[in-house]
């Protein structure tokens, strides 16, 4: 009968142990989505600066930490009407910064132009940052007040450089 306690404890214990192994491999999986996730953002961002070179060069892409409040007015319609590289540059822009927010929880970019001096090429400094529970076990954090849900804000860095063409 002991033996048979036992083994039900035992047993019980490692399917608790299973379960909190598989919750915390869903968490790491899903910061690591995150991640590849900020890489293609960013890799888009580059993308657009390259087709889009001769607003590029100009500093029309930039944006700045706030970009949220920036999106106001009339964003202009390039894929069924014709665009200047200025309106294309505002619809990469809002297309992309849509991409963001939808993508990435609690996010927010940057996009910061340095412009072409002697022999250094023009580039842009994209900056994505994110925030997500992943603090602790369990997404908690203990203080002296109680359990608090605490998050950790992640950044992806990039430099897009403009070659001239």
């Amino acid at each position: 009968m002991l033996e048979a306690l036992v083994s039900v404890v035992v047993t019980s214990l490692a399917m608790l142990a299973s379960a909190a192994l598989a919750i915390n491999a869903a968490k790491v999986n899903q910061t690591g989505r995150y991640r590849a996730q900020a890489v293609m953002l960013v890799n888009d961002i580059a993308e657009r600066l390259t087709a889009n070179s001769a607003a590029a060069a100009l500093g029309a892409y930039t944006l700045s930490a706030n970009y949220s409040s920036q999106r106001s007015g009339t964003v202009p319609n390039c894929s069924s009407a014709t665009c200047t590289s200025q309106e294309l540059a505002q619809a990469d822009l809002a297309a992309w910064s849509g991409k963001v927010l939808a993508e990435l929880p609690q996010s927010n970019v940057q996009l910061v132009f340095t412009a072409a001096a002697g022999t250094t090429p023009a580039s842009y400094a994209v900056t994505v940052n994110w925030t997500e529970r992943s603090v602790g076990h369990g997404g908690t954090t203990r203080t002296n007040a109680g359990t608090v849900n605490a998050s950790e804000t992640f950044t992806y860095t990039a430099t897009a450089v403009l070659r001239p063409r």
